[in-house]
């Protein structure tokens, strides 16, 4: 494989787990992970770099600063000093091991907090997959014709990543109000302090609300 420089670690190491496995080696060890990589995928690249870079691309590493993107957690170990690839529906959902290891929810903990609350309501709840709009909710919850529109603020993102978000969310609400009777956008409370009272109040008049993620309660909503 040609050398590219701009390549990151975690692509490196990534790409030779991944060759290792079409190899016909399901499980390898650390070692032989860093080896390869530094044979096959970056000569140049340094063996301490690539070492460090483990904990932080393992699935159920026990780093705290694993990486939190999907496409850069893709190793999963399966006992001391041994790995494999990380496959969801044989090991568990990512977030599972990202609320361990952070011990702050991930966005799909907040929506089956969320979806369980209306649901003790009364409320049918319908969950929209991702489709790259951001005027579409994360839940949609409907009950005897009253139609409810709900965003989620992922608390386990960066605060740049959850502050962008929340931009969005509320435009996307006040865009798309007259399709709900009301909408709800669920905020951690360590950002909801950049929403100044004025627009929260000229907000809940038009019937979009804020709702926070209490820590105190285990990371509950609270509607």
């Amino acid at each position: 494989m040609a050398y590219n420089e701009k390549e990151p670690t975690w692509l490196i190491l990534k790409k030779a787990a991944t060759e290792l496995v079409e190899l016909g080696r399901i499980s390898f060890s650390r070692r032989e992970l860093i080896n390869y990589a530094k044979k096959h995928v970056d000569p140049e690249k340094p063996e301490s770099s690539l070492d460090f870079e483990v904990d932080l691309v393992t699935v159920n590493g026990s780093s705290k600063d694993k990486y939190k993107d999907p496409e850069k957690l893709f190793l999963f170990r399966i006992g001391r000093g041994r790995y494999t690839l990380y496959d969801p529906e044989l090991h568990g959902p990512l977030e599972k091991y990202l609320e361990i290891s952070s011990g702050i929810p991930t966005r799909r903990y907040v929506l089956r907090n969320v979806a369980d609350s209306l649901k003790s309501r009364g409320y049918s709840i319908h969950e929209v997959k991702p489709t790259g709009k951001a005027i579409v909710p994360d839940l949609i919850a409907t009950s005897d014709g009253e139609k409810i529109g709900v965003w989620v603020i992922d608390p386990a993102s960066d605060q740049k990543t959850q502050l962008r978000t929340l931009a969005y969310s509320i435009g996307s609400a006040i865009i798309t109000r007259p399709q709900y009777n009301w909408v709800m956008i669920i905020v951690p409370p360590d950002i909801v302090g950049v929403i100044p009272q004025g627009m929260r109040n000229v907000l809940e008049k038009n019937g979009i609300h804020i709702a926070l993620i209490e820590e105190e309660r285990r990371y509950t909503v609270k509607l």
